[in-house]
C-alpha cells in the first residue's frame, strides 16, 4: 500500500497551500478532500437537487467523479472533466457544505473515494477527519491550526476575489459557523489525531510551516 501523509485542520490554517508544496518538495501527490464535498456540492446546485433530500444528495456522492490535477505549479480539481477549481470556494457551495459534509452516508462514501485514491499513490491527504478516520494508520499525521482571526483574514483574501461585497466579519462569523458544525457533528467530527505533530500557522508563512514539516518527514521512516 502507498504511504500517506495526513494534514488535518479547520478553515483557512493553511492546510492546502502548505500541503501542496510539501508534497512537491517529497514528490507525492496532494489531495485536498474537501474538494471533493464542494465538487459534489457544485453538483447539487447545479442539478438543483433540494438540501434537505439526503436520498438524492447520498446517490451524487455514490457516484461522484472527481479528479485532481496539477497544472502550472496549481491544482485544479475537475468535475466529470469539467475544471471547477474557480468554483470551489462560491458562497453558494460554502453555505451548504456543512449541512451536506453533516450527512453520515456522505462522509462514507466521501472515505470510500479518499481511501481509493490514497491506496494508489504516495499521497499528502489535507481535511479535517483523515488521520483520525480515513487514514489513521498513517506514520505521519500533522494537524495545522490558526487564530480564527488570521484565518478569516486568509479566506476574506481569497473570497473576496469572487465575491467584492463579502466583508471581514461576515467571513469570521460563517468561519465560527464552520468550526462549530466541524467539531459537534455526529459523523466523523474534526479532532487532532492521535499522534499528530501540531504546527500552529498564525504567525509563520507557508515556506516556514513546510520548513517544520520537512524535518518531522525527516524523522519517519517510510
Amino acid at each position: 500500500m502507498a504511504n500517506v501523509i495526513t494534514l488535518d485542520g479547520p478553515t483557512s490554517s493553511g492546510k492546502s497551500s502548505v500541503g501542496y508544496l510539501f508534497s512537491q518538495k517529497i514528490g507525492y501527490q496532494f489531495i485536498d478532500t474537501g474538494a471533493i464535498y464542494r465538487a459534489g456540492c457544485i453538483k447539487i446546485l447545479d442539478e438543483n437537487i433540494p438540501i434537505d433530500s439526503k436520498e438524492q444528495i447520498i446517490k451524487v456522492f455514490k457516484n461522484l467523479e472527481v479528479d485532481f490535477r496539477s497544472n502550472n505549479g496549481s491544482q485544479h480539481i475537475f468535475l466529470e472533466g469539467i475544471d471547477i477549481t474557480d468554483s470551489l470556494h462560491d458562497p453558494n457551495v460554502t453555505e451548504v457544505v456543512p449541512v451536506v459534509a453533516a450527512i453520515p452516508e456522505v462522509r462514507v462514501e466521501a472515505k470510500r473515494i479518499q481511501r481509493k485514491i490514497g491506496e494508489k499513490t504516495d499521497t499528502v491527504m489535507t481535511g479535517r477527519d483523515i488521520g483520525s478516520e480515513i487514514f489513521p494508520e498513517s506514520k505521519l499525521k500533522f494537524f495545522i491550526t490558526a487564530s480564527p482571526e488570521v484565518r478569516a483574514q486568509r479566506r476574506f483574501e481569497q473570497l473576496k476575489k469572487v465575491n467584492p461585497e463579502i466583508t471581514l466579519e461576515k467571513v469570521l462569523d460563517q468561519m465560527n459557523i464552520r468550526d462549530k458544525a466541524d467539531t459537534e457533528r455526529e459523523a466523523s467530527p474534526m479532532r487532532i489525531p492521535d499522534g499528530a505533530v501540531i504546527i500552529d500557522t498564525t504567525n509563520l508563512t507557508t515556506e516556514e510551516t513546510v520548513s517544520k514539516m520537512m524535518e518531522e518527514f525527516a524523522r519517519v521512516r517510510f
